[in-house]
């Protein structure tokens, strides 16, 4: 079980091209939904495009949020 609860360092070139596709995406899904926004469109489109955009930038912060979690855990015990 311990070896299962330590993580590595190295992330591989698959993961760290999806975690700047998931910010590429989020901010553009962001800057679109204040387009929406300015633009007029009903409420629920631009909440909504902006709700897809956060959490595909906190798709992007995974593993950054992984070792968040993993510290504070430790600092539990």
């Amino acid at each position: 079980m311990a070896s299962r609860l330590r993580r590595r360092k190295a992330r591989s070139l698959g993961e760290m091209i999806s975690s700047v596709c998931f910010y590429a995406v989020g901010v553009y899904f962001v800057l679109e939904a204040q387009l929406m926004r300015e633009e007029g469109e009903p409420t629920v489109k631009y909440l909504l495009m902006g709700l897809a955009g956060v959490a595909c930038i906190l798709g992007g912060a995974r593993f950054v949020i992984a070792d968040m979690v993993a510290r504070a855990g430790k600092a539990v015990k």
